[in-house]
């Protein structure tokens, strides 16, 4: 009879028929963390955050391993990437191997839902994504950081004016992932906007307009949600220009309201698109 190994003190091992069966080779390496002591700390501290995010244990209810979620999954067809796999780490409490996901494969998720809607234990599985990315971002995880580096104008605009880009913005450099597309889009983009059938002003270097006043409320909630922190881990020079934008629109504000309630304000001093005060 041969010599029975070992179970590993480890949460991922849950079937008694180890004990018997012995564990194979491939699954020892499962156990095992390429992680080094300092990374595997970071990756504790990281998964302990996730878990006491109050969406976690709504979002995580229990896993059949049936393999829907992934099946149907658009990603998963041509990238290294799995939803269930998410889901059997999460179950296991595998914090290194959610660590490892996190940085090379949470990315690749396009969103779709799919796998939320076909989970036949109702996971919440898009939403256990967005929260890993959620707290990649605020963990400033390098993933987080080049994922985020070609959307910084893309983050600019929406916080700054609500919008979340402007038809001149399609070039190569600022969307470089896009490939060939963009270099086609940017050639053109004037013509494809003067053939806009709706009267739009065919410009293609605005988008919409917002008030003063609505551009200072909307980068005041940004920055009151926390979402400029968390900018500002992983896009320190995009923290700092729109944090300067804001105190400039901010104080500006200021002086137009002071001068209404002295009875000082005349109209040709009010901004573009101003609302009633």
């Amino acid at each position: 009879m041969s010599k029975v190994i070992p179970l590993p003190d480890d949460p991922r091992v849950m079937d008694m028929a180890y004990v018997d069966q012995e564990i194979a080779p491939e699954e020892l390496r499962n156990f095992q963390s390429s992680l080094s002591s300092e990374e595997a700390e970071l990756a504790k501290k990281f998964w302990e955050a996730v878990k006491s995010d109050f969406r976690f244990n709504e979002y995580l209810r229990g896993c059949l391993n049936c393999g829907v979620c992934t099946s149907g999954c658009p990603a998963a067809k041509f990238y290294d990437f799995g939803p269930r796999e998410m889901i059997q780490y999460m179950m296991r409490d595998a914090a290194d191997k959610i660590w490892e996901f996190t940085n090379k494969k949470v990315w690749a998720c396009v969103q779709c839902y799919t796998c939320s809607m076909r989970c036949p234990f109702n996971n919440e599985i898009a939403g256990l994504i967005m929260v890993l990315r959620e707290y990649a971002v605020q963990f400033a995880l390098p993933s987080a950081k080049e994922i985020l580096a070609p959307y910084r104008r893309v983050l600019y605009t929406v916080i700054t004016t609500g919008n979340q880009v402007t038809p001149n913005m399609i070039q190569p450099d600022a969307f470089p992932d896009w490939g060939p597309q963009a270099i086609e889009e940017s050639k053109n983009m004037d013509v494809y906007r003067k053939a806009v059938p709706v009267d739009l002003m065919q410009r293609a270097d605005i988008g919409w307009q917002s008030s003063l006043q609505t551009a200072v409320e909307l980068m005041t909630i940004f920055i009151e949600s926390g979402v400029m922190d968390s900018i500002k881990k992983v896009d320190e020079d995009l923290y700092e220009m729109i944090m300067d934008i804001y105190e400039e629109r901010k104080q500006q504000l200021e002086e137009i309201r002071e001068k209404w309630e002295k009875g000082e304000l005349n109209e040709d001093e009010l901004p573009d698109n101003w609302m009633d005060l």
